[in-house]
């Protein structure tokens, strides 16, 4: 808030007060619940800027998605660091991992490091046979997802700022049925007794569209996710802009935006100069100055998200990779991303 922002609400609550002086106390509480709601509505609430830390094992595309217990192996002073810029993780986890206690142990270790300990779990989806990349995009099995999720809350249920995504990218759903998709997952958080105010839905698809859950029945909070290739057309920065604006402008204030990236690694100064759209770079850089963009305007027009993960923070040296110096372009726009959402 600044200088004036503060001048203005003082003298705003001043006068407030001296009509209210002889009113009942339950008047009196309801005006200044208006004045300040009102100010609290053009000022924005905290979002969280967050950095998603995925297995380290393959590739950070599809090694989340293979059978077996994940492999972790960020240091407790990796983890610590990360703080420094991001102060939210999110940690994706399937169900074998779930199921076993000591890697509970070692990502509940991450939490902790993480002052107020914010974080996000998520559940992906584990390839069977003959399936590849990221497998069919539907849960394998309910009630198997629903005890790995109750395996998860024993060990997260007091963690006030640790929410509970319950499945990565539904793409295996027809959007033209979500209320399956949402009473899937209501059966999933139910068996599991999970409380709906930890809960996070991911946005139909591959977490793109947010309206059908929202249409389906759910109240909660929604993930969302953005990649250089969710648009159609050519790829500028206003397409990328109002792609996301479209996409989040009804339901902003209860969305996470849990993934989105791009390569990082072309020279364009924190990919603060202007591209037409035209190159074999466009895509990439805009993806990320349109997200910019549209965080900023949803934010100034009172719908600002909840929080936003870039992915990936796995020092693997791919075109992702946000600790990568190769990076350091595009990492920036990260970091002005996260801070203006």
């Amino acid at each position: 808030m600044n200088i004036s922002q503060q001048t203005t609400l003082k003298s705003t609550q001043s006068t407030t007060l001296r009509h209210v002086a002889s009113r009942s106390s339950e008047a009196l509480k309801t005006i200044l619940a208006l004045v300040f709601g009102a100010y609290a509505c053009q000022l924005g609430v905290a979002q969280r800027s967050g950095l998603n830390f995925p297995p380290t094992q393959g590739t950070t595309d599809s090694g989340t998605f293979q059978p077996g217990i994940l492999t972790y192996n960020y240091t407790n002073s990796q983890i610590a660091a990360s703080n420094g810029t991001f102060n939210t993780m999110r940690l994706p986890i399937n169900v074998e991992t779930a199921n076993d206690p000591a890697s509970l142990s070692k990502l509940k270790g991450y939490v902790d490091q993480f002052a107020g300990h914010y974080a996000i779990i998520c559940m992906f989806d584990t390839l069977q046979s003959g399936e590849g990349g990221h497998g069919n995009g539907l849960p394998n099995d309910l009630n198997t997802l629903a005890a790995a999720w109750a395996k998860i809350n024993t060990v997260f249920a007091n963690y006030s700022n640790v929410h509970y995504e319950i499945f990565n990218e539904p793409f295996g759903y027809s959007k033209s049925n979500p209320v399956q998709y949402v009473n899937d997952m209501k059966a999933i958080i139910n068996t599991a007794g999970l409380p709906y105010a930890k809960c996070i839905l991911d946005g139909m698809g591959y977490a793109d569209d947010v309206n059908s859950v929202a249409s389906g029945g759910w109240s909660g909070d929604l993930a969302y996710h953005f990649y250089p290739t969710y648009i159609s057309g050519t790829p500028t920065q206003s397409n990328y802009s109002n792609t996301a604006q479209a996409a989040l402008r009804s339901w902003g204030q209860k969305t996470w935006l849990t993934e989105f990236g791009a390569n990082l690694g072309y020279n364009y100064t924190c990919y603060d100069t202007y591209d037409d759209g035209s190159h074999y770079w466009s895509s990439d850089v805009n993806a990320l100055r349109g997200l910019d963009d549209a965080l900023r305007a949803l934010r100034a027009a009172g719908h600002g998200v909840k929080g936003v993960f870039y992915w990936h923070g796995w020092n693997n040296s791919d075109s992702y990779d946000y600790w990568a110096s190769f990076n350091s372009n595009g990492a920036c726009k990260v970091r002005e991303i996260e801070a203006n959402d």
